[in-house]
């Protein structure tokens, strides 16, 4: 009987020192001040046992004293509360600031290859590509250079020297109608009476030399 008592009167007293608190909170980013949604709030004294924020950051769960809850989120660093047993009510309210963690993922390499066998078979016959010196002296090949500036019509001055005269000619013309000699009524009348006079033919004759 006396071992019944001491029993009940030990639970009795673990009852009294765990007692339930209700804890809540809300999580915001530590730098825009702004809700974080979806966060996981673990009981880890509690087979990990826990809850997540709504949309405003905002969460709520029962827990003992002294029981560890940790707050955590991918891309941010993770934060442990104890709760306080000399809390004198059964509420807690907390605010945690979670800061930006960078993850560092190791590089991971996939290659097409079942076994170790075929990948050295296609490390042999890898053919690697050429270098950027290589490459440069390719293509500065003096043939290949003597063919290409052959077959280019207009050089790099020719080409500036075109380019200048067609902006020439449209500073010339703004604000005006271009010019058209296929509709000058004076030439046209010129162009009649050579006609006419036999002066022009339209067909295409085959002089003998």
């Amino acid at each position: 009987m006396l071992i019944v008592l001491s029993a009940m009167f030990t639970a009795n007293t673990n009852a009294q020192e765990k007692k339930l608190i209700q804890f809540s909170g809300i999580v915001i980013h530590a730098d825009s001040l702004e809700p974080l949604p979806f966060v996981n709030i673990i009981n880890i004294s509690r087979n990990y046992k826990g809850t997540y924020t709504d949309m405003r950051g905002f969460f709520s769960l029962v827990v003992s004293v002294g029981d560890t809850i940790q707050i955590s989120s991918l891309g941010y660093k993770k934060q442990e509360l104890v709760i306080p047993k000399d809390l004198v009510n059964n509420t807690l309210s907390a605010i945690f600031k979670l800061k930006m963690d960078a993850i560092d993922l190791p590089m991971i390499y996939i290659f097409p290859y079942a076994t170790i066998e075929q990948f050295k078979q296609a490390f042999i016959k890898l053919r690697l590509p050429d270098d950027d010196l290589m490459i440069a002296q390719r293509n500065l090949d003096a043939n290949l250079m003597m063919a290409l500036s052959s077959a280019m019509a207009w050089d790099g001055t020719q080409n500036t020297r075109y380019y200048f005269q067609q902006q020439s000619e449209k500073l010339y013309w703004r604000g005006q109608e271009r010019y058209n000699p296929l509709l000058d009524v004076v030439k046209i009348n010129q162009f009649i009476r050579l006609l006419g006079e036999g002066k022009i033919s339209l067909k295409n004759e085959k002089r003998d030399e």
